[in-house]
């Protein structure tokens, strides 16, 4: 590059000398104003002072090859001289801005290429009824962090959303048999959601399969059908049945159990009515020691409906989840998008069968129900990825 200092009246006199000299393609590295002449600062000359740069090839001018700044006023030449760092400095600042630009124009191309990289597995979430929120912050993550390498590899993408998804998600551990006094887990949740099969099922598991001494307790009587139905599992399992009505019924209740596990089916409540929410509370709160409270939900159950359980049961003090009714349902992002952080997801049930239909919830059965190996083994595997 070749520099020069330029000054005239006015900014555009002093570019149109500068054109005259090196031609159109010059670069303006800076412009002052400045004062010229004049005796202890008076009657000085306004001037514009403007320095360029331009590619020492293109100057046909042999004088201008020199690495010096020649200046049209007549000033000394050792004050237009640039030096050597200057020079350096503006050229380590005019690589930075180059590679800021680069930085920036790479940066948007890849974002745009990962977005169609991650399409079809977006897809697949919205077709599992994902909410639009989790999308885009599972998005929005692998974004800034998918590879080259990552993106010509389905399977390394799946891990990868297996890995987001066990972030989010935690898994309780199983049910165990309380040791000096009986293990007590609770099932609330709204109607219609499967409680009472649950109960039997869980039951059923403990009681006879497992061979603990288990006992069965119904605090709902509300719903004469729902008592007969777990009388008749009680009576199946020969595992004893408890009908409690009052806070006081429970407290005498346990203090002279001796199971090591007690089941409780509760009435079904509507997230709305906080009347029947607190008259549950009331009657929990008579447990001596810590329940075991599980949180019911079925898979089928719509986003905004799930929020509103979750949040409308927390007086019932829950801290796991068992979702039901996956045998009805092919999505279960509703439910995932809404479970809130503390929440552990404990058993999903499969079925009206008594005791197969229940199984130890995993993430494992998450990523399988989102049929992410249908995505491996489709086009998507040899589909040409373009990365930028």
């Amino acid at each position: 590059m070749i520099y020069k200092i330029y000054r005239a009246p006015s900014y555009k006199e002093a570019v149109l000398k500068a054109k005259m000299e090196l031609g159109n393609d010059i670069y303006i590295l800076s412009r002052k104003d400045i004062k010229e002449g004049g005796v202890f600062g008076l009657f000085s000359k306004k001037l514009v002072e403007i320095t360029v740069a331009k590619k020492e090839e293109k100057i046909m001018d042999k004088k201008a090859n020199s690495r010096k700044i020649e200046v049209e006023a007549p000033v000394s030449k050792k004050n237009n001289e640039i030096s050597e760092d200057y020079q350096k400095r503006l050229f380590e600042e005019l690589n930075a801005i180059k590679g800021r630009l680069n930085d920036l124009i790479g940066g948007d191309k890849k974002k745009e290429n990962n977005k169609e990289i991650l399409s079809p597995y977006k897809k697949l979430f919205k077709e599992n009824d994902f909410s639009e929120s989790f999308i885009r912050n599972w998005e929005l993550s692998f974004e800034k962090e998918l590879t080259l390498k990552d993106a010509k590899d389905p399977k390394v993408i799946v891990n990868r959303i297996v890995n987001y998804i066990n972030g989010l998600v935690e898994i309780a551990d199983p049910i165990a048999p309380g040791k000096d006094k009986p293990e007590v887990v609770v099932l609330v949740g709204p109607t219609g959601v499967g409680k009472t099969t649950t109960i039997a099922k869980l039951a059923a598991t403990y009681g006879v399969l497992k061979k603990h001494k288990v006992e069965l307790v119904t605090i709902d009587s509300y719903r004469i059908a729902a008592i007969e139905q777990l009388g008749k599992y009680a009576e199946l399992m020969q595992i004893p049945l408890t009908i409690i009505n009052t806070r006081e019924e429970f407290k005498e209740y346990l203090r002279g159990c001796n199971a090591e596990l007690v089941f409780v089916d509760t009435a079904g409540r509507s997230q709305k009515n906080n009347m029947g929410l607190a008259e549950l509370r009331n009657v929990l709160d008579g447990a001596r020691g810590k329940l075991d409270i599980h949180l019911v939900i079925s898979a089928t159950t719509k986003y905004r409906d799930a929020v509103d359980i979750f949040t409308r049961f927390n007086q019932l003090l829950y801290e796991k989840v068992i979702i039901t009714k996956l045998d009805e349902t092919n999505t279960v992002g509703s439910i995932i998008s809404a479970l809130e952080k503390n929440r552990k997801l404990s058993y999903f049930t499969t079925g009206q069968s008594v005791p197969d239909d229940i199984e130890l919830a995993s993430k494992e059965k998450i990523v399988k129900l989102l049929a992410f190996d249908e995505l491996i083994d489709s086009d998507v595997e040899n589909k040409e990825i373009k990365v930028g």
